[in-house]
C-alpha cells in the first residue's frame, strides 16, 4: 500500500475513534444528567415530604392528646377527622407504631397505585403516602392491609424492618389507628421477610371458615376477630421482596 493509502486509512481510523469517543462522552453526560435529575428530585421530594409530615403532626397533636380523656375523646377525634378530610377526602385513619418513627396519616384511594407517588396534599412526590388497600371497604373488614415505602432516609415504613428482631418485637408490640372517632389498638404477633405471594395478602373471605383458615395460616392468635398487615418493600427497587408486620385486634 502506498504512503497516501496508509495515511488515508489512518485518518479514517482516527475519525472512527474520535466519533466513538464522542459518543461515549455524550452517553456519559446523558447518564450523569439523568442521575443528577433523579438526585435533585429526591432531595426536593424529601424536603416537601418532611414539611408535610411536620404540619400534619402538629395538626394531629391536639386530637391525640385529647384521646386520653374520655369526655373529650370522641368529639376531638371527630373534629380531627373532619380537618383531615378537608385536606384529603381519601383520609381514612392515623397510624402509629410503638417504638418507631411511623406516625402518619393513611389514605384509601380507588386503586393501589396512585399514592405510591402522591403526597397527602395530592402533589407528586416519590415518597408517596401510606395507603390502605382499596379493597378494604365497609364498616368492618377482617383483614386490613396498609402499604408504605421503604426509604433510606428512615421515613414512611422504613422502620418495619426493626420488627425482624424478635427482642425488638417483644418490647414494641402495639399498632394504633385513630379511625373515625375511635382509638383502635392491635398487638403485633408476627414480622417476616417475604414476597408479594405471601398468604398475608389474601383478602377474599367470602365463604364460611375462610378467615379462620387465614388466621391459622398466618399463625395468628386463635379467635382473632381482625388482623392488620403493614407491608413495605425491602428496598426502593422493583423486586418482589417485602417486609410485613402483622397485629391482631385487642
Amino acid at each position: 500500500m502506498s504512503k497516501d493509502g496508509t495515511d488515508k486509512a489512518a485518518s479514517t481510523e482516527n475519525r472512527f475513534v474520535s466519533a466513538g469517543f464522542a459518543a461515549v462522552v455524550v452517553i456519559a453526560l446523558i447518564v450523569f444528567a439523568a442521575s443528577l435529575m433523579v438526585f435533585y428530585t429526591q432531595v426536593f421530594d424529601l424536603r416537601d415530604a418532611r414539611r408535610e409530615h411536620s404540619f400534619l403532626l402538629r395538626l394531629s397533636g391536639s386530637a391525640r392528646a385529647a384521646a386520653g380523656f374520655a369526655d373529650d375523646e370522641a368529639r376531638s377525634l371527630s373534629d380531627f377527622d373532619i380537618q383531615m378530610r378537608r385536606i384529603n377526602p381519601h383520609y381514612i385513619a392515623w397510624l402509629t407504631v410503638g417504638g418507631t418513627a411511623i406516625d402518619y396519616p393513611v389514605v384509601r384511594g380507588s386503586d393501589n397505585i396512585r399514592y405510591l407517588d402522591t403526597s397527602f396534599f395530592g402533589e407528586h412526590n416519590t415518597f408517596g403516602t401510606l395507603f390502605m388497600d382499596y379493597r378494604n371497604k365497609g364498616d368492618f373488614v377482617p383483614q386490613i392491609i396498609i402499604y408504605g415505602h421503604h426509604t433510606r432516609h428512615g421515613n414512611k415504613f422504613s422502620d418495619l424492618h426493626l420488627f425482624l428482631d424478635e427482642s425488638f418485637k417483644q418490647e414494641n408490640n402495639t399498632i394504633t389507628l385513630l379511625v373515625n372517632d375511635r382509638v383502635v389498638e392491635y398487638e403485633i404477633f408476627a414480622a417476616r421477610l417475604t414476597d408479594i405471594h405471601d398468604y398475608a395478602y389474601f383478602l377474599h373471605f367470602s365463604f364460611q371458615g375462610a378467615f379462620e383458615a387465614f388466621v391459622y395460616r398466618n399463625n395468628a392468635p386463635p379467635g382473632a376477630q381482625q388482623i392488620i398487615t403493614l407491608s413495605t418493600c425491602v428496598t426502593r427497587g422493583d423486586d418482589d421482596e417485602r417486609v410485613i408486620v402483622q397485629g391482631v385486634l385487642r
